[in-house]
């Protein structure tokens, strides 16, 4: 058994160990390197992002909640976040091999679409742990904290390798600038980041393991009963509905602000890299000060707080042309971000008992992907016909609204 301090640090580790994945991996890195590099044009590098990150949403949405169930019913929550751990960490490590080639633009996109699902996969058994290491008292502080030490990961990464490697002219471990190996070695980097600091986490869970018979056809339909009836005028279930709406808008702001940043203000390599560790400053701290207030005032309200703080600077984070600006507002953004991440998870973590915790993230998962492919397809569309990421950019406020509109009819469940 863990003491309360040891327990909680333990299950921080786990979110500063993958948040370097997204953020390096989706976000910052790469997905700027293969619109600079391996692609070459802004709008088509954009597109093809986009579509990869669709079809990896949509895997998400079919396997997760149905792996949940089935974890639920076998008690193997540790078996399957051992094994996508170990999958994403491989598939960051093999983006060592995306050299600066158009040649290479199917094998990216493909490294993209397996990796970013095993990534997301692994964190529907991390978060359906979040019960089994705080009181429900105080999911929101810890859901906050964890989210805040996650971002802090997130920004050690990329300082290591803006300093480490790119923003130097003897980039660490030998390494030379030729065929991009200073950027590509920020593969490597977070697969090891991932699974050392993930190892408190992952060894923590009791040895001892129950099994029973219940096979994944048996989870499946009852998995297909549960959620009918979790859809069927159940609050559960329209808490999930407009998490799906507003999720849709922050999933395609992740996977395109590097793209954007680059793009539409011509943000080098280690301007971008900046800019990633400010705004994962900004989400950080956000995430903190408000992982206090989601267990005073409740998660509903910081997420209504922080979706109307988005729109709002989002809207003119669109309608400016100065770079310095553009770099104010679009950190200050991070600030509200990051609550509405982790009062999301808090949410619905009071929903949870001992028996569906793998059962209710994987619905979680599901609202967050099931229809994660609108947002990227309708920006992809949206800069096809204008020609324009900026006009495309603005396609997410609309998802922001009308997430926040469906929140307003939910009903908070109480806290035990």
């Amino acid at each position: 058994m863990f003491s309360k301090t040891k327990s909680w640090i333990t299950y921080c580790l786990y979110d500063w160990a993958n948040s370097p994945f997204a953020t390096v991996i989706i976000t910052f890195i790469f997905a700027v390197y293969f619109q600079k590099a391996i692609v070459g044009d802004p709008e088509k590098a954009s597109i093809l992002w986009g579509w990869a990150i669709a079809i990896s949403s949509f895997l998400i949405a079919i396997i997760g909640p149905i792996l949940g169930k089935f974890a639920d019913d076998n008690y193997s929550h540790r078996y399957w976040l051992r094994l996508f751990t170990v999958l994403s960490s491989i598939g960051a490590a093999l983006f060592w091999f995306a050299y600066p080639s158009e040649d290479l633009i199917l094998y990216v996109l493909v490294l993209v679409v397996l990796s970013n699902t095993f990534f997301e996969l692994a964190g529907v058994f991390y978060n359906s742990m979040l019960i089994s290491f705080s009181s429900k008292n105080k999911i929101g502080r810890l859901s906050g904290q964890s989210w805040a030490a996650g971002y802090m990961g997130g920004i050690v990464c990329l300082l290591i390798i803006l300093f480490g490697f790119v923003q130097t002219d003897n980039p660490l471990l030998g390494l030379e600038k030729h065929n991009a190996a200073n950027i590509r070695i920020a593969g490597p980097i977070v697969a090891l980041w991932f699974i050392l600091f993930s190892l408190p986490f992952i060894l923590s869970f009791s040895k001892k393991i129950e099994k029973s018979n219940i096979k994944l056809k048996d989870s499946i339909m009852s998995f297909l009963l549960d959620l009918k009836n979790i859809f069927k005028g159940n609050n559960k279930g329209k808490f999930l509905l407009a998490r799906m709406i507003y999720t849709d808008g922050l999933n395609t702001l992740f996977a395109f602000g590097g793209l954007y940043a680059a793009g539409t203000f011509d943000m080098n390599f280690s301007e971008i890299i900046i800019f990633g560790i400010a705004i994962n400053v900004t989400a950080g701290i956000g995430a903190l000060v408000f992982s206090y207030m989601d267990d005073l005032i409740g998660p509903k309200r910081v997420i209504i707080i922080s979706l109307l703080s988005i729109i709002v600077i989002g809207f003119f984070t669109l309608i400016i042309e100065d770079k310095s600006y553009f770099l104010i507002l679009g950190s200050s953004l991070g600030f509200f971000i990051g609550p509405v991440q982790a009062s999301s998870r808090s949410f619905m973590a009071r929903y949870v008992d001992s028996e569906n915790k793998g059962e209710i993230f994987g619905l979680f998962a599901l609202s967050g992907k099931v229809t994660a492919f609108l947002g990227p397809l309708l920006l992809s569309i949206t800069v096809y016909v204008f020609d324009s990421q900026r006009v495309g950019m603005g396609s997410i406020i609309i998802f922001l609204i009308l997430g926040l509109l469906f929140l307003l009819r939910v009903k908070e469940p109480r806290t035990l």
